[in-house]
């Protein structure tokens, strides 16, 4: 299964609303690093698309040694259309299970396909907090690596500084 991820279209919902502009940078970050954990744990793999505003060109990293891309659109597209061309495209080279986590409606409309499936944020999050909880009282738990950090490599962190600056600077 591939979880394509509305990125801040979920973190809207698990922050419960709006986010402030300083706070942004810190709350997507720890916002990956939870669904990276989550993921890696659980044996599936995920791509999170987020908007940009500034970008240009939309592009993708694959964070090194984990399950999961993280994708920023063009400031000329948006996140919910890439998410419909990416799973167009996953329909069409692949034959994986494709589960799309928004609330956005014309993301779950487009979602309306064979071998995929539409997941609220609220479900995708519960799943993510019993993951959590069921860790926590795991004797596993002390075996697995939790920060973002220790399961990326350095070049990664350099590349997702650079994308993250870039949005801001733009």
């Amino acid at each position: 299964m591939v979880y394509i991820i509305d990125g801040y279209n979920v973190m809207h919902a698990r922050e419960g609303g709006d986010i402030q502009r300083r706070d942004l940078e810190s709350k997507r970050a720890a916002f990956i690093e939870d669904v990276v954990n989550y993921l890696a744990a659980a044996g599936e793999e995920g791509i999170i698309v987020f908007d940009s505003r500034r970008s240009e060109a939309s592009g993708c990293r694959t964070l090194e040694g984990t399950p999961v891309t993280v994708c920023f659109s063009s400031r000329l597209e948006s996140a919910d259309l890439f998410i419909g061309k990416l799973v167009q495209k996953m329909l069409s080279t692949s034959s994986e299970r494709i589960r799309v986590v928004s609330a956005d409606w014309e993301v779950q409309r487009g979602a309306l396909r064979e071998r995929v499936e539409r997941m609220p944020p609220r479900n995708f999050l519960g799943d993510m907090g019993d993951f959590a909880e069921k860790l926590a009282f795991s004797p596993e738990k002390d075996k697995i690596r939790w920060r973002f950090e220790d399961r990326v490599d350095g070049e990664t962190l350099r590349k997702l500084e650079a994308i993250r600056r870039d949005e801001r600077s733009g």
